[in-house]
């Protein structure tokens, strides 16, 4: 799932306005700075890492691609810039949600993937 240049000003925009939110200002300032990285220099990240990183029922932001290689176990929310289609499929099989990064920011507990 391609998501366009619209759409990353779009995360970039939501972190600006969590700027004011204090407990999340770090984590903001960290995906605004990785998002506005031109593409090629962005985060990618196969379905097999995010598995061994990440627990079950834990909150993840990817700032960047979601590739599809591995295979997932675990059950976790996650938001990301883009996903491979095989990843979004991958991902939607195992249970994991896909969480709208304007959500994911809000939560208490997020851990940002790099």
């Amino acid at each position: 799932m391609k998501i366009e240049k619209s759409s990353i000003k779009s995360w970039i925009a939501v972190m600006d306005s969590v700027k004011h939110d204090a407990k999340n200002v770090g984590l903001s300032r960290s995906i605004r700075r990785i998002a506005a990285l031109p593409k090629r220099r962005r985060i990618k990240i196969n379905l097999n890492e995010l598995c061994s990183r990440t627990k079950t029922s834990e909150s993840v932001i990817v700032p960047g691609k979601v590739l599809s290689a591995g295979v997932l176990d675990k059950k976790f929310d996650i938001s990301a810039i883009e996903y491979s289609d095989a990843a979004l499929k991958k991902l939607k099989d195992a249970g994991c949600r896909i969480v709208p990064v304007e959500e994911m920011i809000k939560k208490e507990g997020v851990r940002l993937l790099i």
